[in-house]
């Protein structure tokens, strides 16, 4: 779902959760419990500021090993690895939009993510988070964040069916696009546009909407005719979202004046399924994978790839070099994937990581089942041809 390709700001070699002596998926719990919600950070070396009104930095430290949130006008991504009071936080990867309000959102931003990178600890006081340099200082503190959304709203694709076109008038979606939303348990709103991701915070309470700023991807769509004004019309439509109605399997979004803005349907009533079983529970570690030949080769032995399929309908793990997110459903045996999100470093070693990377994502982008045989995990494609083999073990392990 979150399909927002997120680009490094110097493509270096990251470190990666695991490798340094923490483990993926045993995290802090106290760290990793829901969305931080930033109140202060360091500007340069003296200055200690509030964050500016209006806007809002959030922080999800995931029990996976990344570390993702919105800087205040972009989405952000990193691997961390933390235990006691320590946390490293390896390079971190943003989008590239420019937001021209509020007055200092940049600054701060950037102030934030430089913030981020210096980070060597964590201390708790209460309900208040702060993070610390290597010489102690306090260069962070965050607050816990009250994002919610019903349970009704959360856990299914909602793709768009009408659209008002800022005129008053509701009209089809064109034909041919596809504009979903996807309503997580932590506070996010992510989908894609139709041509690009978006991925926003949301605090839904009642029948209320309160949508933060919307992040988008930069890529221009030339077919089919139309995506890209019906793109941004959506996306100025979700902006103005102000209240909500769900009857069985349709939302309903309404701006302050009860007009109806945008509607939806979920593609099936299930829709994301709360996934239990073997599939569950576990880190996934690739062994084979097929070659452009469609022959099942051994996976590089010094590159460490995992999926980690979550209750909620999350897959995420790391690529070898870059860490990757997204979201799936089960029919049967029938596995789907949304695109994928990924991070966009650079990796030197070991030899031939990257080709295995891409490799890998171009395989995932296929999978249409799984078997689970003797604690193997095997995807396939739509015509049942083997694509990759996971070992199973514990999450952590």
């Amino acid at each position: 779902m979150l399909v927002l390709a997120l680009v490094c700001s110097g493509c270096i070699e990251p470190s990666v959760p695991g490798r340094n002596g923490g483990a993926a998926g045993s995290m802090p719990e106290d760290l990793t419990g829901g969305t931080w919600v930033l109140d202060h950070y360091m500007a340069g070396d003296t200055q200690f500021k509030p964050v500016i009104n209006g806007t809002q930095i959030t922080a999800m430290f995931g029990a996976d090993g990344l570390l993702s949130g919105s800087g205040g006008c972009n989405i952000y991504a990193a691997q961390y690895d933390a235990g006691e009071e320590l946390l490293s936080i390896g390079p971190v990867a943003s989008a590239k939009t420019i937001c021209s309000q509020p007055q200092g959102l940049m600054n701060q931003e950037a102030a934030y993510l430089t913030a981020l990178d210096s980070v060597a600890a964590y201390t708790f006081s209460g309900d208040e988070l702060s993070l610390l340099d290597e010489k102690g200082r306090t260069v962070l503190v965050f607050s816990r964040g009250d994002f919610s959304a019903p349970t009704e709203l959360t856990g299914r694709t909602w793709r768009l069916t009408h659209f008002d076109n800022g005129m008053g008038k509701i009209l089809p979606v064109v034909d041919g696009t596809t504009v979903t939303a996807y309503f997580d348990h932590e506070g996010f709103l992510r989908g894609s546009a139709g041509c690009n991701a978006y991925a926003t915070t949301c605090n839904a309470n009642g029948e209320t909407l309160d949508i933060g700023i919307v992040d988008v991807t930069q890529t221009f769509c030339s077919r089919p005719t139309g995506i890209m004004q019906q793109e941004a019309t959506y996306l100025s439509m979700l902006k103005q979202a102000d209240t909500y109605e769900i009857d069985e399997n349709h939302l309903v979004i309404r701006d302050n004046e009860g007009n109806t803005i945008l509607i939806f349907e979920s593609a099936r009533s299930e829709a994301f399924i709360s996934l239990t079983g073997k599939l569950t529970g576990r880190a996934w570690h690739l062994r084979r994978l097929a070659d452009d030949a469609g022959d099942m080769v051994p996976a590089l032995s010094q590159g460490t790839v995992t999926a980690v399929f979550s209750e909620d309908g999350h897959l995420s793990g790391a690529a070898g070099c870059n860490w990757y997110g997204t979201y799936y459903r089960l029919e049967g045996d029938r596995l789907f994937l949304e695109d994928i999100a990924y991070t966009d470093f650079y990796c030197s070693t070991p030899e031939g990581i990257l080709q295995q990377e891409r490799q890998y994502f171009s395989l995932l982008n296929r999978v249409a089942a799984y078997e689970i045989r003797s604690g193997t995990l095997i995807l396939y494609d739509e015509n049942d041809t083997p694509l990759l083999e996971f070992s199973g073990g514990p999450l952590g392990g």
